[in-house]
């Protein structure tokens, strides 16, 4: 990774006429007016245009060639730094992310994979689209990346931002164990854009190192009405934390009821009431019930000076989206030091 005023300078000792480059790295660096937040200014090369080597340019002349090179190269933090506008707890992530500054093109579409962290269980990474045609409200991809050659599970989320393109963030989690590094590969076919489908052939590989963390068992368990929530274990680093837990159903259940989800919230101790999303979940193996499932969440933001969390597990009963009932478990606490 270069900074931006280093290779400016580098490319500074190009003889070449001081208005023509002026006019090029004004282009390629130019920071919208119409940002709505503070984007970082870092520029990473990229490995789907090759890397380039600054000691390797003796042409009299910037080529036109060059100069697109150059507008490719993709700011790294656009749409992360988006969702810190959105999410305060990401701004924590952003000091401790991997700058992938990684840019694939298709079929017309630019696609970066910028930022990305993993966290032992799940990898976040952020991604930008661009585009000279229409991608609609926000586009999807056929396929998701794959963790270790295996599948995972997970979710996206995004929205389309002036003079930059659509930016989203995505959490995968795989769907068997992975270790101290990750290997991700992502070769997505195929961008849906609402009715609308566009192949393609992008391509993205690189590996991750875990965040340092403290495994933290926990086999409790609470019950009510039929269906048990059992939290299993967590994974706790200086800005997260990790958590496997599992329903499991009482077949008499389906006797009235047909989905069940169960999800958590949690209070540390100091009164910090958090949100813990799902990044996703598997049917039990050996289950007695279709509603048997494991989950892996997250705490986001947890704070530093906590000393325990305590999780108050719920659960959706559900035959449509009117049709439904909530019910409460009692909480289950949880010493974090």
């Amino acid at each position: 990774m270069i900074k931006q005023n280093h290779f400016k300078e580098a490319l500074n000792e190009i003889p070449v006429p001081s208005d023509e480059l002026d006019m090029i790295l004004a282009d390629a660096f130019e920071i919208k007016k119409k940002r709505k937040f503070p984007f970082k200014k870092t520029v990473a090369y990229t490995a789907s245009v090759a890397i380039l080597s600054l000691c390797t340019i003796s042409s009299a002349y910037v080529s036109p060639a060059f100069a697109k090179f150059v507008t490719k190269i993709p700011v790294v933090g656009e749409a992360f730094d988006y969702f810190i506008s959105q999410e305060d707890y990401y701004q924590a992530y952003d000091e401790i992310s991997t700058n992938i500054g990684l840019l694939s093109t298709s079929n017309g579409i630019d696609l970066i994979i910028e930022k990305a962290f993993y966290d032992g269980n799940v990898v976040t990474l952020s991604y930008v689209i661009k585009s000279d045609v229409d991608l609609g409200t926000f586009p999807s991809f056929e396929n998701m990346p794959t963790l270790d050659s295996k599948t995972s599970s997970g979710g996206f989320e995004g929205y389309y931002i002036e003079g930059i393109g659509h930016v989203g963030m995505m959490t995968l989690n795989s769907t068997d164990s992975v270790g101290d590094t990750v290997n991700v590969l992502w070769e997505p076919t195929a961008i849906v854009i609402d009715d609308k489908t566009i192949e393609g052939d992008w391509n993205f590989a690189f590996s991750l190192n875990a965040l340092e963390g403290t495994h933290i068992p926990i086999n409790k368990h609470v019950s009510t009405e039929g269906v048990t929530v059992e939290l299993i274990d967590a994974v706790k680093t200086d800005v997260n934390l990790t958590i496997n837990y599992l329903q499991d159903v009482n077949p008499s259940v389906h006797e009235e009821w047909m989905a069940v989800e169960a999800e958590l919230r949690a209070i540390d101790n100091l009164g910090n009431e958090y949100q813990v999303p799902y990044n996703g979940g598997v049917g039990t193996k050996g289950a007695d019930s279709g509603e048997d499932l494991t989950w892996n969440a997250t705490v986001h933001g947890l704070n530093p000076e906590a000393t325990s969390i305590t999780f108050y597990p719920f659960a959706h009963l559900s035959n449509s989206q009117i049709d439904s009932k909530r019910i409460d478990f009692k909480p289950i606490a949880l010493k974090l030091k």
